[in-house]
């Protein structure tokens, strides 16, 4: 049986997504036909005040930045905008039409298969994980930007290996030494717009620096040169959104996810010690308090955990394969965790191989990972659609949840490691 082509599957996908966005108008048309939901996901209407504010603000509205124009509205004036500008002119065109910026994300999701089979992906993985991955589709076509990350993910890869690093480096070409530097410093840029997109592509830091230091030495001039590349790429763009929006700007973009303490239920086992900490009454003794309630009582564990996997697998597994499990350990140990975070490592999933896993094991972890948030999700229902006082119980699911993952990881990370061959 001839293999269909990229180009048909790619057509196959945005026709799934066409017809999906076709269901979510319907959807949203008539909620009550559909027991009041709407198919949109909260954070398009977000996205899309926003935008809508920053376009035609009122003078109340105005952005803050020391050299803001006056005809510039700040999207931060909409309740729970917690995004880098960026955004806002990514989507643009949803000002002339709604669908003109939803098909947008189409195309970011559509644009990312070429890109990671143009490095060596694997054909089936890609197209399987990403290109008809029901859970993918839905995600776009309800409204939620999160194929951006994962296209600036896909593109600092493909840089990384033109540049001669990583698990299988591309051709540099005729230029040889020239290209691989070129290749080297649009990587060392995309690292910095990625991070400054949405922050999590900043724990890739330690994996890059160790596979650069395997070649070049952990002080080499080559990685000094990454370093200011990046440094700078990331204070050129940020200065100028800060000039423009101001403090605004740093505190929702960064310093907001750094100390945030989302109660609301969410698949992190994070979620109900939060509440309770938040609500505990004054006779809790004060110096407790404080450690229970700061934030980096849950950032420093995730973060050492992050950036050690990155110094510690890269050496031992390769940069693509330690790169996708410091992004699985970000998402597992995260304070927050929802679905969307869920496609972030999946474009390093092709990148990977796992000589020493099984298919049997890949299934029972599949198998325990979707009925644990299957538990999950039907615990949640309770709690929001019925009312139930069941956040005992959907904790519990969570923490379920959270060692199924954590297993699943080891299981992986086990594969991820060719099986040695005993000698008789």
């Amino acid at each position: 049986m001839r293999r269909p082509s990229t180009t048909s599957l790619l057509i196959l996908s945005g026709a799934i997504q066409l017809g999906l966005l076709a269901y979510a108008a319907y959807v949203d048309a008539h909620p009550e036909k559909f027991g009041g939901l709407r198919y949109t996901d909260v954070d398009w209407r977000v996205v899309a005040d926003g935008l809508a504010i920053t376009a035609s603000p009122s003078s109340s509205q105005r952005a803050s930045g020391p050299l803001a124009p006056s005809f510039v509205g700040s999207p931060y004036h909409r309740a729970t905008f917690r995004y880098t500008p960026l955004l806002v002119l990514v989507l643009a065109p949803a000002l002339v039409a709604t669908l003109a910026g939803r098909l947008v994300l189409v195309a970011l999701t559509l644009a990312l298969p070429p890109l990671l089979l143009s490095t060596g992906a694997d054909f089936w993985k890609t197209h399987l994980l990403w290109t008809l991955n029901p859970i993918v589709l839905n995600i776009t076509t309800r409204g939620s930007p999160e194929a951006l990350p994962c296209l600036f993910t896909a593109a600092l890869v493909v840089a990384l290996r033109k540049g001669g690093v990583g698990s299988v480096p591309a051709s540099t070409g005729d230029g040889g030494k020239a290209a691989a530097t070129r290749a080297l410093d649009a990587a060392a840029a995309l690292l910095a717009i990625s991070a400054s997109y949405k922050i999590y592509p900043a724990i890739y830091v330690s994996a890059i620096w160790a596979a650069l230091a395997q070649k070049y030495g952990w002080f080499g001039a080559r990685v000094w040169r990454f370093g200011f590349v990046a440094a700078g790429t990331a204070l050129l763009l940020n200065g100028a959104l800060y000039a423009i929006w101001g403090h605004e700007f740093l505190h929702h973009t960064f310093l907001y996810h750094l100390s945030r303490l989302d109660h609301r239920h969410n698949f992190s086992p994070y979620f109900l010690p939060i509440y309770l900490n938040l609500t505990l009454p004054d006779t809790t003794p004060s110096a407790l308090l404080a450690v229970l309630r700061h934030p980096l009582a849950s950032f420093l564990p995730q973060v050492s955990l992050v950036l050690g996997a990155g110094f510690a697998l890269t050496p031992a597994i390769g940069l693509e394969a330690a790169m996708f499990f410091q992004t699985a350990l970000f998402i597992v140990f995260n304070k927050v965790c929802t679905s969307q975070y869920f496609l972030w490592p999946l474009p390093l999933v092709p990148l990977v191989s796992f000589p020493g896993l099984s298919w049997r094991t890949l299934a029972v972890c599949l198998a325990a990972w979707v009925g644990a948030q299957a538990l999950w999700l039907a615990t949640a229902y309770m709690l929001e659609f019925l009312g139930e006082p069941v956040y005992l119980p959907l904790w519990g699911a969570g923490l379920l949840l959270f060692a199924v993952s954590v297993a699943g990881l080891g299981a992986l990370l086990d594969g991820a490691v060719a099986p040695t061959k005993v000698s008789k």
